[in-house]
């Protein structure tokens, strides 16, 4: 019997960009636009392949056609729709109507109960690895890791990349996002309905003192590493008026005389 799989679901629950990734593609990214070679039809050069990651749909200019996340894969691999979709399955999580196994990577949506108080709290994954050989090119130390709460992730849609959790400024986690390895693009995924525009990264952890603003959360646990601590990062590769008010107000709550952009 073949196996069922629910196209509305599947692009309900996946981005574009965590197909991008998942794929191994590089690409240029300008805003929502992203473009790069396609490995399919090898002709048309660095700017053939397009990406809307608003619309959520990519065009090939070589091919001359487009369409959705699995038409994307099933254009770059030159397989049939339903062989992308499965593909998707297996590399970002099953999305069976009728499987009752859920996905491993959380949602915004918290899992599991708080005893008593009525919500919902989002729970740490207990199967990231802080000694798995993938990690040592980040030149991380397991004491660094486990102090984020961060490791490799074997599993869900973060397979194969640094999984980091995200916490608000009172310290509640609020999603994870995945940190690729050898930088490719895009160099972050987040989960679906998770703003990464919404939070600063490392606000929780934040002292009175000069503040040191990075782009990459990767960055934040490498000054952590080499003895930095009063370090945020930014989760988007833009910076809105809106993040910078979020930041004038974190300095103002842990009384940050100054910072500094890197």
């Amino acid at each position: 019997m073949s196996t069922f799989v629910d196209f509305a679901a599947l692009k309900d629950r996946v981005k574009i960009e965590q197909v991008v990734a998942m794929l191994g593609l590089t690409m240029k990214q300008n805003g929502s636009q992203w473009r790069g070679a396609c490995p399919a039809c090898k002709t048309g050069g660095e700017r053939a392949l397009a990406v809307n990651t608003g619309k959520q749909s990519y065009y090939c200019f070589s091919q001359g056609k487009g369409g959705d996340l699995i038409a994307f894969v099933a254009h770059v691999r030159g397989i049939s729709q339903r062989d992308a979709a499965l593909e998707i399955e297996r590399h970002l999580g099953p999305t069976h109507t009728d499987s009752a196994v859920t996905s491993t990577v959380p949602s915004t949506v918290p899992p599991a109960s708080l005893e008593g108080s009525g919500q919902r709290q989002l729970q740490p994954l207990s199967y990231l690895e802080v000694e798995h050989e993938a990690l040592a090119a980040l030149e991380l130390s397991p004491d660094t890791l486990r102090a984020f709460g961060a490791g490799y992730a074997p599993k869900g849609i973060m397979r194969g990349k640094l999984a980091i959790p995200i916490r608000s400024r009172d310290g509640t986690l609020l999603a994870y996002c995945g940190r690729t390895l050898k930088n490719e693009s895009p160099t972050l995924i987040f989960p679906n309905g998770f703003d990464p525009h919404s939070v600063i990264f490392g606000a929780n952890r934040i002292q009175p003192g000069d503040l040191y603003v990075v782009r990459d959360p990767l960055q934040v646990l490498l000054a952590y590493e080499g003895g930095t601590e009063n370090v945020v990062a930014f989760l988007t590769d833009g910076i809105s008026a809106q993040q910078w008010e979020q930041l004038s107000s974190l300095m103002d709550e842990k009384k940050c005389d100054n910072s500094y952009l890197f």
